[in-house]
Order: structure tokens, then C-alpha cells, then sequence
């Protein structure tokens, strides 16, 4: 076999190219994730009063939005902090050698090593889960300042604008009526700092990540043909436990220690049947080895149904009435689909009624 893949390889398949019958080529514009000049708040995120949009008019928006956040306005009556002018005097105190504008994500690496004081955190809207997604996530969480972004786009451009307050922006994820904190690897909230810092080691083992919430009319998992095959008989069963002390030796690395164990103390078991002459009381146990007796019973139990069921018991004539009705039936009594012509016409039985069936 080696040797024949061998030869295969030296000489080539043989095959010729005939003619290319057809070639299609798609052409697509890349254009990576870059805030350029001033668009609008989306009015979801306006009315929340969470962010500093600077309405520049350059590709520089990744500048002024860190001078805002580095330096917000001390009085915004006399001070505007969306324009431009408010920040001018602070460009000096930034380092952007060898950048091109606009500044790209896989840039901010690259600002933070040149601006040692500063980490940045950029988060973007993601409309899918009509939430937010983490774009970058700094390494550098523990520098004196830092800067939360938000990048929004419309159909051209995009744009870096400042989060002045991530609780009010988040505010929707959780009920806390009052100010939260949020976690920048996962966007969970939390009620106090305390928590949060306890939080963040295990977070940050893991790549940035969001927890999704489903829409409230679809956070609830239903059947919808649970009765499209009705059983005649099921089995309800409940255990009973207590707690027992465990003494559990464990190695000095380990990061459990168990206290306490269940020990199943007794069973109830309740046939369920819709047939009347079939029901039984339930059987109830405690005692000595719960789990022996509980699956004797189930199998006896089973042995018992299965007799019930192997009855060969004549069908019963159809009525007058039931031929009626069978005639004039345009759904499937069990999965409620309509009939149609190629079903009526090509399946077809003779209806009767089963007393017993499984």
C-alpha cells in the first residue's frame, strides 16, 4: 500500500484538464475594527447618560476619547465635554509616536506600552444577543487609569467613544436598583467591590466572554407533543435521604472537603395508568438496602405491565358514529398535522378502536 501511494505521488493522477466550465470570484472590502470620526449615539445608548461622545471631525476620535476619560470636566456648565476644544490643551500628555490614525484594535497593545500609566478596555454593541461583546481586554488591569471604551458604527464608519459610567450602561443585566460593578472580562454585574474582587481571578482564567440571556417569551423550555404517544402506564417514584458525617481523609492539595453524605433511607413507587382496573395503591419502603428493594419492585413492576400489555384483546367494531367522524377527520389525531390529498390518498386503514395499546 505505501509503495502504490508512493508511485501515485511521483507519477500524478493522470488526469487532464479538459475546460474550466465556470469560475466565480467575490471580492469583499476588509475594514478592521478602527474608531475614525464622530457618528451618533444610538438613542438606546443615549438615553442611559453612560458615555462621552467628542464630536471630532478628524480620525483621531482614539486620542480625544482617552483625554476624555483622563480628563473629564470638573463643571460641565461652563466646561462641554463632547467637544473637541475641551481636550486640546492636553494632547502634549500622550504618546503616539509611529501611530497612523486611525487607531485600530491591534493597536491599543502598542498605545499601553507607549503610555505606561494607561490600560484601555474596548467593548462594542452586539446586536445577535442585543448586548455587548469584548473586543479587547487589557492585560494591564492594575494601572492607575483606566479606560473603558464603547466602538459604535454605521454603515461607513466607526467610532471610539468614553464609558463614563459601565454600571448605568449594563444597568438592564441585572434587577439591583442601585449602583453595580461590573466585571471587563465577562460584563456580569455585582453588587459591592468586595465581590467583584473575588470574582475576577477565576474570570480571568478564561478568555473574555459574556453570559447571554434569552428574550423572556423564550426563557422557558416546552413540549409541545407530549401527547402525541400517551403511555398507559408510568412508574412516579420519590426517595427519601439523611445526611451522614463523612470522615473523608483528603491530600493537602485538594480543594474540596466532604463533610457530609446522602444515604437514601426509603422509596415511594406509584403506578400511574389510564386504565382504572390497572391502578395500584403506591408502595412505600424504609429499611435496610433501600436500593435493592427499590429496583426489585421495578422490575416486578415491569414484568406485571408488560403481561398487561401482551393481552391479545379482539378490537371493538367501529359505531356508526366512529365511521362518521373517522370520515370526516382533516387532522393527524395524534401528531395534529392536516391530512393532505397524497396522504389520504395513498395511507389508508381500517380504523377501529384499540382498547389497550402501549
Amino acid at each position: 500500500m505505501k509503495v502504490s501511494v508512493d508511485s501515485f505521488n511521483v507519477r500524478g493522477s493522470g488526469f487532464v484538464l479538459d475546460r474550466i466550465k465556470n469560475c466565480v470570484i467575490v471580492i469583499t472590502q476588509f475594514r478592521p475594527l478602527a474608531g475614525s470620526t464622530y457618528i451618533p449615539t444610538p438613542p438606546s445608548i443615549v438615553r442611559k447618560e453612560a458615555v462621552i461622545n467628542v464630536k471630532n471631525n478628524d480620525e483621531r476620535c482614539f486620542e480625544w476619547v482617552i483625554l476624555s476619560g483622563l480628563y473629564p470636566p470638573k463643571d460641565r456648565t461652563k466646561i462641554n465635554p463632547f467637544r473637541v476644544s475641551s481636550y486640546t490643551k492636553y494632547r502634549d500628555t500622550l504618546n503616539f509616536d509611529g501611530f497612523s490614525f486611525p487607531v485600530h484594535l491591534k493597536d491599543i497593545p502598542k498605545f499601553e506600552k507607549q503610555n505606561p500609566q494607561i490600560s484601555v478596555n474596548v467593548i462594542s454593541l452586539d446586536h445577535d444577543s442585543k448586548g455587548f461583546s469584548v473586543d479587547y481586554l487589557s492585560p494591564e488591569r492594575h494601572r492607575p487609569h483606566h479606560i473603558n471604551l464603547l466602538l459604535i458604527q454605521n454603515s461607513t464608519t466607526q467610532h471610539y467613544v468614553y464609558i463614563n459610567n459601565f454600571s448605568r450602561l449594563v444597568a438592564d443585566r441585572t434587577a439591583h436598583k442601585g449602583e453595580t460593578f461590573v466585571c471587563n472580562s465577562c460584563l456580569n454585574t455585582f453588587s459591592s467591590q468586595r465581590v467583584l474582587d473575588s470574582h475576577i481571578p477565576n474570570c480571568l482564567l478564561h478568555e473574555p466572554q459574556q453570559v447571554v440571556y434569552p428574550d423572556p417569551d423564550d426563557c422557558k423550555l416546552k413540549f409541545s407533543d407530549q401527547h402525541k404517544h400517551p403511555l398507559n402506564f408510568y412508574l412516579v417514584c420519590d426517595f427519601e435521604c439523611f445526611l451522614t458525617p463523612v470522615d473523608d481523609v483528603l491530600g493537602p492539595d485538594a480543594k474540596t472537603h466532604i463533610v457530609d453524605e446522602h444515604q437514601v433511607s426509603g422509596f415511594c413507587c406509584y403506578r400511574v395508568s389510564s386504565l382504572p382496573q390497572y391502578q395500584t395503591p403506591p408502595t412505600i419502603y424504609s429499611g435496610p438496602d433501600v436500593m435493592s428493594r427499590f429496583y426489585e419492585h421495578i422490575m416486578s413492576e415491569s414484568e406485571t405491565i408488560n403481561d398487561i400489555l401482551s393481552q391479545q384483546i379482539p378490537l371493538t367494531s367501529m359505531s356508526a358514529d366512529d365511521r362518521r367522524r373517522h370520515h370526516a377527520a382533516i387532522t393527524c389525531a395524534n401528531c395534529n398535522s392536516t391530512f393532505t390529498h397524497q396522504k389520504s390518498a395513498n395511507i389508508y386503514f381500517q380504523p377501529a378502536t384499540i382498547v389497550i395499546y402501549n
